[in-house]
């Protein structure tokens, strides 16, 4: 892993650790670190053991991002409620 991709995903960890989160900055990260996977999956310089750990860590961020989708928190946030 690239030390610039490494940094995102520190980065992404100690701010979530150090602070209470709210939906305007846990979309955006999340977003960022399903690109930072999505682009990593597909890169051929990682062994297969590396595609796999990746390929874990997006299913496990899209099975979240499906939770979110359910939120109505998340539904209002996006211009999506009904209510």
């Amino acid at each position: 892993m690239h030390a610039t991709q490494q940094k995102i995903l520190k980065d992404v960890t100690l701010f979530f650790s150090h602070s209470t989160p709210n939906l305007a900055t846990v979309i955006p990260a999340m977003d960022l670190i399903d690109e930072f996977l999505t682009t990593n999956t597909v890169d051929h310089c990682y062994t297969p053991s590396i595609h796999l750990a990746l390929s874990i860590a997006k299913r496990t961020l899209n099975h979240y991002y499906r939770l979110t989708d359910g939120s109505n928190m998340y539904r209002i946030a996006m211009g999506k409620s009904n209510i």
